[in-house]
């Protein structure tokens, strides 16, 4: 019965996720023609005036529905694909900034994909803060969709391929990885839905929890008892999620879980332009860094100490 029941909730959750990917293909662009033409609309961001180093082979990200690349501030280090240990896939992966091999052992940050998407077009405006704090690993779903990958959503799978993934790093940079401090999950769209159950699945192993765009409740009570400390959602004005994550948010504050809701923006269902910059405070704040003491943006209308 139970079994029967996952497999309903997984056929559910995909059917949304289907309806939110083709409401973006109608709702996105109306909202990038409204902030062109708004007054308010900030400047686009002026182009990286240093070309990356003749070392780092440019590629090129794929993009899914909602997983449109926007600039970055910075030039990553070079990410390279790992192949998951003893499972079938492949996770893009980032280094921390700056590493030499030298450093202690740095922290992993996990980003999961939307369905049909790419590792690196979701990873994108993640990229920069989460390799300050330490490894950024990028999974790809395990079943092919419309040119891109979805995770399955059913039993273990999708927590198996992650932590594959992880072993992988660890195996390959030995002794530069901290594979048992607390992690930061990441998921887009479906991939939220994944990350939810990974983490909520767990002890002890994820501290930070990130939802962008995605129709899932996370729970009070199974986040605490699985140690995850903060939660951050977030979506576009316009986005169908945005009110639900909103009210999940302020549940979960209520619930003394520390929650903040982020918005993205007059944006329906993916990543503005200044998603980097949007998500740059809440990242770090998530990953157990400080806030900052003055006023927090209208946009993060739920939020607790922690």
């Amino acid at each position: 019965m139970l079994r029967q029941d996952g497999a309903r909730h997984a056929r559910t959750t995909a059917m949304v996720c289907t309806a939110l990917g083709i409401t973006a293909m109608i709702v996105a662009p109306l909202a990038r023609t409204a902030t062109a033409t708004s007054p308010a609309a900030a400047p686009a961001a002026a182009a990286p005036t240093t070309a990356p180093s003749a070392s780092v082979r440019p590629i090129a990200p794929a993009a899914a529905v909602g997983e449109q690349p926007a600039p970055r501030a910075h030039v990553p280090e070079a990410p390279a694909w790992e192949d998951a240990e003893a499972f079938a896939g492949k996770a893009f992966v980032y280094p921390p900034q700056g590493a030499d091999g030298t450093e202690p052992p740095r922290p992993v940050t996990v980003m999961l994909h939307g369905m049909c998407g790419h590792p690196q077009s979701a990873c994108a405006p993640f990229v920069d803060v989460s390799t300050s704090r330490g490894w950024l690993v990028c999974p790809r779903g395990e079943d092919a969709c419309g040119g891109g990958t979805r995770w399955r959503l059913h039993g273990p799978d999708d927590g198996k391929l992650v932590e594959a993934s992880v072993r992988a790093l660890v195996r390959s940079h030995d002794g530069e990885v901290d594979a048992s401090a607390p992690r930061v999950i990441v998921g887009f769209s479906l991939g939220g839905i994944a990350a939810v159950e990974i983490a909520q699945g767990t002890t002890n192993t994820y501290a930070g929890l990130v939802v962008v765009a995605s129709q899932v409740h996370p729970d009070a009570a199974a986040l605490k008892k699985a140690g995850v400390k903060r939660v951050v959602l977030a979506a576009g004005d316009l986005d169908m999620t945005s009110a639900p994550l909103q009210e999940d948010a302020r549940l979960l504050a209520a619930q003394g879980v520390p929650t903040r809701f982020v918005s993205l923006g007059r944006f329906g269902h993916g990543y503005p332009p200044d998603m980097e910059e949007k998500m740059r405070e809440p990242m770090t704040w998530v990953g157990g860094g400080e806030a900052r003491e003055a006023p927090l943006p209208k946009a993060e209308v739920a939020k607790t100490g922690g």
